[in-house]
């Protein structure tokens, strides 16, 4: 049962949220405390799964509270339930909440989202993956431009002009950003030559993925890695993984999340290669022998996948909750709650198809094994997987 912690200094509101969530006693163990102190005092004696909290409070505002909440009890979920939705409080709660959810809130939508949060936590502090984080040698810390770039952009003042301005104090990014913006994969019909041009053509949330994948990429390759893995091949597949989910998707902001975090779907694969070569060698070997994918020799060998260890590397870095998610579960959309055809359903389908791509003299298995035809069917798009394993294989026009 999941146990939920509601956090207000007011106590006509708290009785008034003890009264509505009655219907959901069967599903939440839940207490009511009031103000921020008080909260602390309670995670001391029983941590628990989820902190709703509301945001303007005399002793400590929800911002502080879910600070120290993430310090403390960090697979702890961190909601903000709050009447005060200025941009100062949004922007306030956006390094430290999962989410912001403006009163008064929809019975509905709050059990939904605690339940989707709920979801991708247990993801990401399974027994798994905790134990395969733990044995990394090594996971790379928030590098500097990253984190000015993320404090900018948390801030709500952020420009392209001040994004840019970031960015060009490291010539080494300024370069890698303009080579890849510039690159196939984004179509350009002209050259981009300025940082202050490539942020205001890609969007915010774009620039910042491509900035994390950089800064991991850069420190991932200082160390050694198996021989015969490629970083470049990752980032490469990355891109092509982004271009194929906008042809799979039509809303405009779930493409452009789709391509945020494809750009990011492999960064724990990375992380295995370099920092527990043997072991991720073993898993490739299994694959072969067995004919699987390799994420599933993984969960052999690390009782996790990358998938699951990416999310995790991508939240303590602090990414948006629906990069993340989609991230956690693009092998397994179907364990999401409430399955739709959305952002990582895009990216399973996307990193399934580019790994059918044809390769001169590798024998390709049955090419329908690497899709959840189960989850497709259960979404109403099975009946699309032949024409999209079509495409894919399809020669290249000369």
């Amino acid at each position: 049962m999941t146990e939920v912690l509601f956090v207000d200094d007011d106590l006509s509101t708290l009785e008034g949220l003890e009264s509505r969530l009655k219907v959901l006693r069967d599903e939440w163990r839940m207490r009511f405390v009031s103000g921020a102190q008080a909260a602390l005092i309670a995670m001391q004696e029983q941590p628990t799964d989820v902190v709703v909290t509301d945001m303007k409070m005399a002793d400590m505002d929800g911002a502080e509270l879910l600070r120290q909440v993430r310090l403390r009890w960090p697979e702890t979920v961190r909601l903000i339930l709050s009447g005060n939705t200025s941009q100062d409080a949004v922007m306030r709660s956006l390094p430290v909440a999962h989410q912001f959810l403006a009163k008064p809130c929809d019975l509905t939508q709050l059990r939904q989202v605690i339940v989707r949060a709920r979801a991708l936590q247990l993801c990401l502090y399974s027994p798994g993956v905790t134990a395969a984080v733990g044995s990394l040698k090594s996971l790379p810390a928030v590098p500097r431009l990253f984190q000015a770039l993320n404090q900018e952009l948390n801030s709500g003042r952020g420009t392209a002009k001040s994004v840019a301005e970031i960015i060009e104090q490291d010539m080494a990014m300024t370069l890698r950003l303009l080579q890849l913006v510039n690159s196939a994969f984004f179509g350009l019909t002209r050259r981009v030559t300025h940082i202050r041009e490539a942020v205001t053509y890609l969007g915010f949330e774009p620039i910042r993925s491509l900035v994390a994948s950089a800064e991991l990429f850069r420190a991932m390759s200082k160390m050694c890695a198996p021989k015969g893995f490629s970083l470049e091949e990752i980032q490469q597949h990355a891109l092509r993984v982004g271009s194929l989910t906008q042809q799979l998707l039509t809303d405009r902001e779930q493409q452009r999340t789709a391509f945020c975090a494809s750009i990011l779907h492999d960064i724990g694969r990375v992380a295995l290669a370099v920092a527990l070569p043997e072991d991720f060698s073993r898993t490739r070997e299994l694959a072969e022998a067995k004919g699987v994918p390799l994420h599933q020799a993984e969960q052999i060998v690390f009782k996790c996948t990358h998938a699951e260890i990416s999310a995790h590397i991508l939240a303590l870095w602090g990414l948006p909750n629906p990069l993340v998610e989609a991230v956690a579960f693009h092998h397994r959309p179907a364990d999401l709650p409430e399955p739709q055809f959305g952002i990582a359903g895009a990216i399973h389908v996307a990193d399934a198809l580019d790994h059918l791509r044809p390769t001169p003299g590798v024998a390709k298995a049955d090419p329908y094994d690497r899709f959840d035809r189960e989850y497709l069917r259960s979404v109403g798009m099975l009946g699309e997987l032949p024409k999209w394993i079509a495409a894919t294989q399809a020669p290249a026009a000369a």
